[in-house]
């Protein structure tokens, strides 16, 4: 009879998941482990099991890899899964018949979080690519905290009104990831009205609101830093000029890295695109575009957001710019539209989008039990390398 106990090697979820899978058959390996470790003692009924993240993370397998094979252990009794709880230890016995049977424990009740959404672009929502991909992230943690998920309508109407709206919702925290002006001022009301209000995004920081939220300097810097280890002195930069704390901290960002690596730097290293939307999708646009290139002449460009990945992606299909070949490209934002945009993936720093949902709404379950989130969050984005680099040889 085995005597090892939960300290021990085998009941260890990093030694025991961690180890290395075959190429087929990765499924019923992780089931295997997982009723292993469970069998070991490590585990006692009624305790909450690892999370799908936590399993992830130990053995390094995909989503649906890790959610396949938990499948296979709550069918046979080891686990149960309890909507807006978690997953639960089970109590395998032995029937009549030889098929494992649980006899769950006594499951710990989970209060609901409620939570209520500010989409990003609600007036405007076939062009919100953000929005989906944060509720990925607050969906991939719901039932670890009990997500109760409203849209909220905004601000509609007149102020009072609005706020009428949401006493009747009384949601525990409301998070907004809205880039609309007025929204800010639902926020800012509804912030005096001993709302608990979480911002995703780095929009509206004057509103002194918690925030989670990406590192544009860091994600910056990255981007900087890789180009340069591939031999490129002279990076270009291209952005819009829109208003927003996030295009700031970017372009100061990519200018002291720069300095800081002993790069190339001038005023024409840097191409900024109309504010109009009329003038910024004209091809007099595009043409300018293509001119700043062949005048600044930079080996490697970095598309400060989407939009210079559209005007390269005109100039590519028209063969009046190769890439990598004429220069490099290397994108921050990655939209899900992007190989579309390019014709091929591109090297990107990409937003941590589904990471802020989850950070969300981990913030929100705290500040509902007591504990209020630090005024900023960030998370880091991270590097994707794509054919849009190339070494540089001149």
């Amino acid at each position: 009879m085995s005597t090892r106990t939960a300290s021990q090697h085998d009941s260890d979820p990093a030694a025991v998941l961690g180890r290395a899978y075959p190429t087929r058959g990765a499924v019923d390996v992780l089931t295997q482990r997982v009723c292993a470790m469970l069998q070991d003692g490590g585990f006692a009924p009624g305790d909450r099991f690892l999370t799908d993240d936590e399993i992830i993370q130990h053995s390094g397998l995909s989503r649906s890899t890790v959610r396949r094979a938990l499948q296979q252990v709550k069918e046979q009794g080891w686990l149960h899964r309890k909507a807006g709880m978690g997953t639960y230890v089970g109590q395998v016995t032995r029937g009549e018949d030889g098929l494992a049977q649980m006899k769950s424990a006594a499951m710990p009740q989970l209060r609901e979080l409620r939570l209520g959404l500010l989409a990003f672009s609600r007036k405007n929502s076939q062009y919100d690519w953000l929005t989906p991909q944060v509720v990925q992230g607050i969906n991939d943690v719901s039932e670890e905290h009990g997500v109760n998920l409203q849209l909220l309508t905004g601000l509609n109407g007149k102020l009072s009104e609005s706020l009428d709206r949401l006493t009747a919702v009384r949601p525990d925290v409301i998070i907004s990831l809205s880039d609309d002006p007025s929204d800010a001022m639902l926020l800012r009301a509804a912030s005096e009205n001993d709302f608990k209000c979480i911002i995703g995004g780095t929009l509206y920081p004057e509103l002194d609101i918690p925030r989670v939220c990406e590192d544009n300097r860091g994600g910056m810097e990255m981007v900087v830093r890789q180009l340069a280890e591939q031999g490129h002195r002279r990076i270009g930069l291209a952005m819009r000029r829109w208003v927003g704390s996030w295009l700031f901290k970017r372009h100061e960002q990519w200018k002291d890295t720069l300095l800081d690596l002993g790069l190339e730097y001038d005023e024409q290293l840097m191409h900024w695109f109309s504010m109009s939307d009329q003038k910024v999708t004209s091809p007099e646009s595009i043409d300018e575009f293509e001119q700043w290139i062949k005048r600044a002449k930079p080996s490697a460009i970095i598309g400060g957001h989407y939009l210079p990945a559209i005007h390269m992606g005109h100039l590519m299909r028209e063969g009046r710019v190769s890439v990598p070949e004429d220069v490099s490209l290397a994108v921050i934002d990655m939209h899900p539209d992007m190989e579309t945009m390019l014709g091929v993936e591109p090297a990107a720093a990409v937003l941590p989008l589904r990471e802020i949902g989850r950070k969300a709404v981990e913030l929100a379950a705290a500040w509902r039990d007591g504990t209020p989130p630090p005024a900023i969050t960030k998370i880091p984005m991270s590097w994707q390398a794509g054919p849009t680099l190339a070494p540089y040889s001149g």
